[in-house]
């Protein structure tokens, strides 16, 4: 489900529509993020749900960190296994590594299957330069094309790269929460991390694309979908959350 990319409502909102509006303003206010506790909103309620529990955390769309700084500034995590197949995004979570070690880093998406994958790119050209914005990556042209026209006045271009993509391997460890956020691929990599849902039930918190089809997909693991309303959890019918929380 293609929606204009604002994860807040309210004063923080405003603020995020503006920063999206031209892409050079998104480059410059994107890394700043990371020094700070502002996240998509859906998220806070997370912190509701585990308390002061210790948990092992799956981060799928790991980026260059900013979910996993969220997940350690907020919740207890006691691992955060990150998969982040674009190259540049991995260099941060190596850096960030070095200071949380209990970080676990892949370098590939996941998948049914181990091969390349084409992800799309929007960037920008300035002053002779190129510049990405990496976090606009979609596995459909498509959609890409859609999400850039809700977002942005300045239309950036557009590129093609190649990703790995690999089957998930299931960590010896319990997982109490995995966090999905891939513009797109969300219902292919269910399919891949079927295992862990079976084994540990960990709650989900799914970027809401194609969201129906993954509630079809798992229910019979017994799980509800949920959004955040008014920082209560209420069932999810067709609201239009940025995210949706499976418990």
């Amino acid at each position: 489900m293609i929606k204009k990319n604002t994860a807040n409502t309210g004063l923080l909102g405003i603020f995020e529509k503006l920063i999206r509006i031209v892409p050079h303003i998104y480059l410059i206010f994107r890394p700043l993020i990371k020094f700070t506790n502002f996240f998509e909103e859906d998220f806070y309620y997370l912190k509701e749900i585990f308390k002061n529990q210790n948990i092992n955390i799956i981060d799928i769309g790991a980026s260059d960190g900013i979910s996993a700084l969220f997940f350690i500034r907020n919740l207890n995590p006691k691992k955060i296994y990150c998969y982040e197949p674009q190259k540049i995004f991995f260099r941060s979570l190596v850096k960030l590594k070095k200071k949380y070690n209990f970080l676990v880093l892949f370098n590939f998406g996941l998948g049914s299957q181990n091969k390349y994958e084409s992800v799309y790119y929007p960037y920008i050209n300035f002053f002779k330069k190129k510049f990405t914005l990496f976090a606009y990556s979609f596995p459909e042209k498509k959609d890409l094309e859609e999400q850039i026209s809700l977002d942005f006045i300045i239309r950036p271009k557009i590129f093609k790269e190649k990703i790995i993509i690999k089957k998930f391997k299931l960590p010896n460890k319990k997982i109490h929460l995995v966090k999905i956020d891939t513009n797109g691929s969300e219902f292919n990599i269910i399919g891949s991390i079927m295992p862990i849902l079976k084994r540990d039930k960990p709650v989900l918190i799914i970027e809401n694309n194609n969201i129906n089809k993954i509630y079809k997909k798992i229910k019979f693991l017994n799980y509800k979908k949920f959004c955040v309303n008014d920082k209560k959890l209420v069932k999810h019918v067709n609201q239009k959350n940025v995210n949706i929380i499976f418990k």
